[in-house]
This record gives structure tokens, sequence and C-alpha cells, in this order.
């Protein structure tokens, strides 16, 4: 049943009317390549083509300029996606957010400290057991002060606008839109978390695995909190610390990993997630938006 789960009560019988979802499976391409297109005409004017050019010099240059690359389109892509289901199905963007009366970015950081934590356990157990598996970016000796200062920058601005954005259309849009057509709880978990390995193009069993725990998670921290605010504190915050800490995102570079099994670690961060949700859930002070006192529903 959806009852239990406010964050769903948004979805009405006008987004499960085919018309609707055939206009906004026409209209999403379109308005993803005006906004991307207008989004790189701004940006490259802004600073003379240099943020499209091929990136040369250091490593951690290099991947904090494609790191800003990737939060600008994946950045497009999420606004197209929201703009485009306002327009398609009539109702506020904010209802693909949150069901709070306004955005709890309490609840954003907490999402972010909690997953740190958790995966700042699972790194520190995988160090001690393959020392040399992690490059330590932001402790480079051969890198300069302010490279590392411009890097730690970019990859939290790139990182937190790419992880925002990849929460609205997968547990924003896409978990309302299956959510008009099934009452089923697990089938709208494990279509999200489907669709989210599938989106990432990496067919590696062990990395589809792997993403697909972790969208099941952030689907359950979605439907238990009542919006995408924890969600997306988490899934940045697991970004942040894989850049900051086990190798720079370059798009040339083989997925790292640890030594410890790859599954076996999304096992272990997906449980710590859901525990924490459940905790999470019971704190009014969290749940609640800046200057409410009211318990969640």
């Amino acid at each position: 049943m959806l009852a239990p789960f406010p964050f769903l009560q948004a979805v009405t019988e006008r987004d499960r009317r085919w018309p609707r979802v055939a206009a906004m499976a026409a209209a999403t391409p379109a308005a993803v390549l005006l906004l991307s297109l207008l989004f790189a005409i701004v940006l490259g004017t802004l600073t003379g083509g240099a943020m499209f050019e091929g990136a040369g010099g250091p490593r951690l240059q290099r991947s904090a300029v494609y790191v800003l690359q990737l939060g600008l389109g994946l950045g497009s892509m999420g606004l197209a996606v929201l703009l485009a289901a306002r327009y398609v199905f009539g109702r506020p963007v904010v209802t693909w957010l949150t069901a709070a009366p306004c955005f709890r970015w309490r609840l954003l950081l907490a999402g972010a400290a909690l997953t740190v934590l958790g995966v700042g356990v699972l790194m520190t157990g995988d160090l001690l057991l393959n020392p040399g598996s992690f490059q330590m970016p932001i402790f480079d000796p051969s890198s300069s002060l302010a490279l590392k200062g411009f890097y730690a920058l970019a990859v939290v601005a790139g990182l937190l606008v790419a992880a925002t954005a990849e929460e609205a259309v997968f547990r924003g849009y896409l978990l309302q839109q299956t959510a008009a057509f099934t009452r089923n709880v697990w089938v709208l978990i494990a279509v999200n978390a489907a669709a989210f390995a599938l989106a990432h193009l990496e067919f590696d069993p062990g990395a589809l695995a792997a993403r697909a725990l972790a969208g099941a998670a952030f689907a359950w921290a979605a439907l238990r909190l009542g919006g995408l605010e924890f969600a997306i504190g988490a899934h940045v915050a697991t970004n942040l610390m894989i850049a900051f800490f086990q190798a720079p995102m370059l798009p040339d570079d083989p997925e790292v990993t640890g030594g410890l099994d790859e599954t076996l670690i999304e096992v272990l961060l997906a449980l710590y997630m859901v525990l924490v949700v459940e905790l999470v859930r019971r704190s009014p002070r969290l749940m609640a938006p800046f200057g409410s006192t009211s318990s969640p529903a």
C-alpha cells in the first residue's frame, strides 16, 4: 500500500494517463538538449571556452574539471526532467523532491554526516587489509595546497549537483511515476534499483550489483523519510569519500575498487543505510523543516 509513504501521495490519476506519459517521454529529451545547450553556451562564454577544452595538467586538475563538467551535464538533465514533468503533469516541482512543506536541509546534512561515518568505517577496514589500494588524492604530496583546495571545491560543487540531479530523476520522478502503476513497494524499489544500475552503463556484474544496492537504499530512504533530502546527502557523501580518499574521478580510469569485495561493501553499506534511515525517521527534529516543531506523519 502507498498510504504509509507521504512522498507518494502527490501521485494522482493524471500521472497514470498514457497520453501524458507519452508526452513526458517526448518532452524530456528535447528539454535535456535545450537546457544542456543553453548552459553550455553560458558557461562557455563565461570561461572563454576553457570549461570544454581537453583538460591537461596535473591529475587533480583534470579530475576537478571533469567533475565540474559531469555536474553540469547531470544538472542540466535533472532540471530538464523536473521542468518537463512540471509542464506535463501540472504539479509543483517540489512534489518530486519532498512531501514536507519545504526542503529539509537539516535532513540532507544528517544524511551526509551519517554516510561519512559508515563509509569511513568500511574504508578504514579496507585500507587496513589493502594499504596500497587508496591513492588519498586530498593528501597528494605532489600537489600544491592551492591545487588541492581547487580540487576539493570543484568536487564538492560538481558532485553535489550531480547527486541532486540523479536523485531528482531516479528517486523523484521515476519512483513516483512507477508508483502511478503499481502499489507494490518492493516492485517500486526493484524497478528503481535496476534503472539506476543500468543507467550508469557499466555492465560488469559487480558494478551492476553495487549500483542496484545503492539505488535500493536511496529509494528506501526517500519512501521512509518522505523526500529526497537524506538520499541526496548520502549520495553526495559517498561520492565525496571516494573522490577525497580513494582516487580522483576521471573518465578514462578503470573503476577503482578496494581489496574487499565491492558487492560485500555495498551490502554492508545498504544495511547500514536502512538502519540509520529508521533511526532518523524517529527524530522529529531531523524530519521537520527548519523553524518547525511538528512531528513526522
